[in-house]
């Protein structure tokens, strides 16, 4: 029989080795010029960003100069012909091997948008399709393989994350208009559970200018969700800082050295 102790012992002893806790975990949601990217800029240094948005970190142009992001482009592909989702898995499975984004305070896949389209293109031209063209279990495929870069991306002693871009929809039970996740119908459900922070970056135009605002709860259209929130560590609406998020969830916000 299973001594109590002994068990409740070893499940602690297991969450400390497996570092839960220690890094950050968002999905972060927004519409065109939100604030993403933007908001990515503000969380511990140094920052790696593989980038499928063309043009895309361009608002973050003054640390790249200064070295504290670095950006890898993946936003050019050959959609008759297309080869970058197969060059960015080879990198990015060679950085979990060699434990290359240990070396980085946060690492960010910049969208997941273009990044999932990217995927489509590859998968669609494995199976001599025309490109974007999935079948049922594509659907499958697409979800595990974004389980497993979520999962491993999450244990490289980094802050991780992905951003998605918003679009609005119409709810066929109530008529009203929702922002949804722009991707395919089988993901806007599935994906965001892989993450247990899931913020919504609003843009507001007010009479004081415009207001940048991060959502971590539902408000109206936007659909968010944080546990951080749920526990009372952070608020339903916060500042666009990254870092002093962390901070009021007990998240570390040291940065680490730069590449210079």
């Amino acid at each position: 029989m299973t001594d109590p102790k002994e068990e409740f012992k070893r499940i602690r002893e297991s969450m400390k080795a497996s570092g839960q806790q220690e890094n950050f975990t968002g999905l972060f949601m927004g519409t065109f010029s939100s604030g993403k990217t933007s908001l990515i800029g503000t969380g511990r240094k140094p920052i790696l960003i593989d980038s499928f948005d063309p043009n895309g970190t361009i608002v973050l142009r003054k640390q790249i100069d200064a070295g504290e992001v670095l950006v890898r482009d993946w936003s050019v592909d050959d959609y008759k012909n297309p080869s970058t989702y197969r060059l960015w898995e080879a990198q990015w499975e060679k950085d979990i091997r060699e434990g290359f984004l240990k070396n980085f305070g946060t690492y960010a896949i910049d969208s997941g948008t273009n990044y999932i389209t990217a995927m489509s293109y590859q998968i669609s031209k494995r199976f001599g399709r025309p490109a974007s063209t999935l079948a049922i279990q594509d659907y499958g495929v697409i979800y595990a393989t974004i389980g497993d870069v979520v999962s491993l991306s999450s244990t490289q002693s980094c802050d991780f994350i992905m951003t998605m871009h918003l679009t609005y929809t119409k709810d066929d039970l109530t008529g009203e208009i929702m922002a949804e996740i722009d991707t395919y119908n089988k993901l806007r459900t599935k994906l965001p559970i892989l993450f247990s922070e899931r913020y919504v970056i609003r843009k507001e135009e007010r009479s004081s200018g415009i207001v940048y605002e991060v959502l971590t709860n539902d408000k109206g259209r936007f659909r968010a969700g944080s546990r951080l929130a749920a526990e009372g560590k952070i608020e339903t609406v916060e500042k666009p800082d990254l870092k002093a998020i962390l901070k009021k969830a007990g998240f570390s916000t040291e940065d680490k050295p730069l590449f210079l």
